[in-house]
């Protein structure tokens, strides 16, 4: 089952259609399972910027697989630990942040893959299902594994062209806040410096057949983003729906309690 989450979200990558997914950072079931059932292509289950432990995805990564919904996991480092612990668990592929050279892609990418291609540790207990299909496993997760990599610094952007020349790297994510932070651009803007450095991410994407990923804070950035090539989008967060709607719904409240 795992398995073909991970099979069926590659095919999504490699169709016409854009794929959106939302962040994930509140290490409860329940709340995977909700966002598990809106209509996105995939959930983000972020470990770099919240309270979510890799060990915490046997009780989480079951919550998403009920709905059918591809999990790609964010590890607070680029650690090759915590990698293999996200894949044996279960996850679709993993987003590894700061990537600032080819050298440090190769080494994410042996962490993601079994030989020939990388030296992944084989132990995919929950992956293969307990290991009652292990062999079908071991034969297939290189396949359908996805694996991200996150452009965020001024020396990463310098080097995109070298690591998106690595073989087994299939998206190249741009981290705005970071990267504009570097680039010494306003947050929040796509435009001037930052725009500019998504066009050569794109660029380097598309030379080298790799996906082009970025995180969208406004819907309506995202027509010029397309413009440019990209195709892989994460937008809003657990977090932020929560907020949004309880301030909708106090807003709308707030003409009931004039004096």
């Amino acid at each position: 089952m795992v398995l073909q989450f991970g099979k069926d979200f590659r095919d999504r990558l490699l169709g016409q259609a854009p794929v959106f997914g939302a962040w994930l950072s509140i290490p409860h079931p329940t709340i995977v399972e909700v966002m598990a059932r809106l209509d996105v292509d995939f959930l983000l289950m972020d470990a770099e910027h919240s309270a979510i432990e890799v060990s915490a995805l046997s009780t989480l990564l079951p919550a998403a697989d009920l709905r059918g919904k591809p999990v790609i996991f964010r590890p607070r480092s680029q650690a090759s630990a915590e990698i293999k612990s996200a894949l044996d668990a279960g996850a679709a592929g993993v987003m590894v942040p700061m990537v600032e050279s080819a050298e440090e892609a190769c080494a994410i990418v042996a962490a993601c893959k079994y030989a020939p291609l990388g030296k992944r540790g084989i132990g995919p207990w929950r992956a293969s299902g307990y290991y009652d299909h292990f062999g079908d496993y071991l034969a297939n997760a290189n396949d359908a594994t996805t694996v991200i990599v996150q452009l965020e610094s001024v020396k990463g952007l310098d080097a995109v062209e070298a690591i998106a020349a690595v073989e087994g790297i299939d998206i190249l994510y741009v981290g705005p806040a970071d990267l504009a932070s570097s680039l010494g651009a306003p947050l929040g803007e796509m435009k001037g410096p930052l725009l500019e450095a998504c066009a050569r991410v794109a660029k380097a994407a598309r030379e080298n057949g790799k996906i082009a990923a970025i995180d969208v804070g406004e819907v309506d950035h995202i027509p010029q983003l397309r413009d440019l090539g990209f195709s892989f989008f994460t937008i809003g967060s657990d977090v932020d729906f929560i907020q949004k709607a309880g301030r909708a719904l106090v807003s709308d409240l707030s003409c009931f309690c004039k004096a």
